[in-house]
């Protein structure tokens, strides 16, 4: 099966290819996050003293104008399995596949496209290499539907944009419910160095099951670099029963030098966090609340190669009843790369 599609990914790959060279128009381009990682202490002794290589995210894209009006972009993804028990090759999977039209200053997108869950949001930190923002890391929801979506700008000045996205419900894979799920964000930005959205979704899981999320973010930015604010909030419905899960997280970049960042970052889960042992690279404790703290450095080579040392550190609250999960400490020496 895993060779099937790779030959699959292969034989896309080389159709993209060959349309390419006899159009000449279209363009390719790609990113890799890669680590040497060590965990020094862990809550969980199968994953204290892991170590290794591993890629964490590695994105093979092609994008291409089909006419004057419509665009279409074809997307790979392949990660390292990252649950410290999982041994498997690399494989790709699709990860965008849409085709876009203008409409004034509004885009219609049609396939399977990005929710704007934490697009944004990510744009502004500007180190996903080192983590995902708060509600990706947390597993609040899908970054990816299949279905419709439109996005734009609400005035003259581009200040105040959208985007909604009605979508399946299933992420990347196939309809499995009578369900549907519906995405919106509202962005403002009244001067340059400060950003603010408001993000909501709304998935129907059927069987009398709900999730919706909420998300609020503030940043402000200058020479000196960048900081911001982020909440959110995933309620769960299932029957007669109801879950939540809250979250605030901070973070600070500071530009040392034009070359060198320091990055913090600090997150706490206000609720104990179900798919915590879920999380890859970095699995929590499900049954208690979180405090996760980042730091590294960031070093630009240039404009396409960055190296980032740095160290991710979980500590818990004690649990209602047991004993309180000793913390997790990571150390990463990780690089950085787009074409």
């Amino acid at each position: 099966m895993k060779n099937k599609y790779i030959v699959l990914a292969l034989a896309i790959l080389l159709l993209l290819v060959s349309t390419t060279w006899l159009k000449g128009e279209g363009k390719f381009s790609g990113w890799m996050i890669g680590d040497y990682y060590y965990t020094l202490k862990h809550h969980d002794a199968a994953v204290k003293d892991n170590n290794g290589f591993w890629f964490r995210r590695i994105y093979f894209t092609y994008d291409n104008t089909l006419t004057d009006k419509i665009a279409m972009r074809f997307r790979l993804e392949a990660n390292s399995p990252g649950d410290f028990k999982t041994s498997s090759t690399l494989i790709p999977y699709v990860k965008d596949a849409y085709l876009s039209t203008k409409i004034g200053k509004h885009s219609l997108m049609l396939g399977l496209i990005g929710t704007n869950m934490y697009d944004n949001v990510e744009n502004f930190w500007g180190y996903r290499p080192m983590e995902k923002t708060p509600i990706d890391l947390f597993r609040f929801g899908n970054s990816r539907e299949v279905g419709l979506g439109l996005k734009g700008t609400l005035d003259k000045k581009g200040k105040l944009t959208y985007a909604v996205v009605l979508g399946n419900g299933d992420g990347t894979k196939s309809e499995t419910d009578r369900g549907k799920a519906v995405h919106g964000c509202l962005n403002f930005q009244p001067v340059p160095a400060l950003f603010l959205e408001l993000y909501a979704d709304y998935t129907n899981l059927g069987n009398d099951s709900s999730v919706n999320i909420f998300q609020a973010f503030a940043g402000i930015k200058g020479g000196w670099g960048r900081a911001g604010f982020n909440f959110g909030v995933r309620n769960a419905k299932q029957a007669d029963s109801r879950s939540d899960t809250k979250f605030v997280s901070v973070f600070a970049v500071f530009k040392l030098s034009k070359k060198m960042d320091f990055v913090s970052r600090y997150d706490r889960l206000l609720d104990p966090n179900p798919n915590g042992s879920k999380i890859a690279y970095i699995p929590m404790a499900d049954n208690v609340k979180a405090n996760v703290l980042l730091a590294g450095l960031g070093w630009s080579l240039n404009d396409n190669v960055k190296i980032i040392p740095n160290v991710k550190y979980v500590f818990y609250d004690a649990p209602a009843s047991g004993e309180k999960p000793t913390a997790d400490l990571y150390t990463y020496l990780t690089l950085y790369f787009k074409f």
